[in-house]
């Protein structure tokens, strides 16, 4: 998996958090084709332990091997970073964006991530 391969080859120059945010396919909700072809089934989540929970067994279940961090219920961090259904983003020392991808799953570039990587680091 991509992130996975940037995640080892810059862990040690850059932090990296992935944050679960909320479903975007619950099955009390809109259900994506690709969610029922490989079984995924979850209810949208309605406390933060329900949310840690799904979290978990997709961290586990795609392998992603970044820390993860969790969105609140209250859905706080995305809808201040509008990052549903998935983004990528990289914030600088000074705590501003640096990139901001386009929404996935489309727009879920991990190539223009990485040169904004470089470009970080290089600064």
């Amino acid at each position: 998996m991509r992130l996975n391969e940037l995640y080892k080859k810059y862990k040690d120059q850059i932090e990296f958090r992935c944050i679960y945010i909320r479903e975007a396919h619950p099955d009390n909700g809109w259900r994506g084709p690709a969610n029922l072809e490989d079984d995924i089934h979850y209810l949208e989540p309605t406390t933060d332990d329900e949310r840690t929970d799904v979290a978990a067994v997709c961290q586990v279940n795609l392998d992603l091997q970044m820390p993860m961090l969790v969105d609140a219920i209250d859905n706080d961090i995305e809808e201040k970073y509008i990052a549903l259904p998935m983004r990528l983003y990289l914030v600088d020392r000074d705590g501003k964006l640096a990139y901001c991808g386009d929404p996935g799953p489309f727009g879920f570039d991990c190539d223009s991530w990485e040169e904004a990587i470089k470009g970080q680091l290089a600064s």
